[in-house]
């Protein structure tokens, strides 16, 4: 299962900082897609294709719930409003690094020398 929420900045000036209003909730397990809205908004779209970070290809809401809603925090990027991952009980493993580039030094090649120069 993967939650995630979108939300929106507001400033409280009494405070003095800022505080976070939540205006969905992305809920997503397997093929089943749900979205909880606070209002009648249309702050999410699930005909809104997102990039998937991993692959570079176009995801659906209809092709794949689950992925998609995991490259909402990617889409949802501009501060405008921000999708936050609440839970997510299946996280893809990182990726690893082969074994001779995690274990050798980088090299780094001789300087170039410079070419004679002959006046006359």
């Amino acid at each position: 299962m993967l939650e995630v929420e979108i939300r929106t900045p507001l400033y409280d000036e009494e405070a003095g900082q800022v505080k976070w209003r939540v205006l969905a909730l992305v809920r997503a397990d397997g093929d089943d897609l749900t979205i909880y809205r606070q209002d009648e908004s249309e702050v999410i779209s699930t005909e809104m294709p997102v990039i998937d970070a991993a692959t570079g290809s176009r995801v659906t809401a209809e092709e794949d719930p689950e992925r998609w809603v995991r490259n909402l925090p990617d889409a949802y990027r501009s501060g405008d409003l921000v999708a936050i991952v609440l839970t997510d009980t299946d996280a893809p493993a990182p990726t690893e690094r082969p074994e001779d580039a995690a274990t050798s030094a980088p090299r780094i090649p001789a300087p170039p020398q410079p070419a004679a120069m002959v006046f006359s």
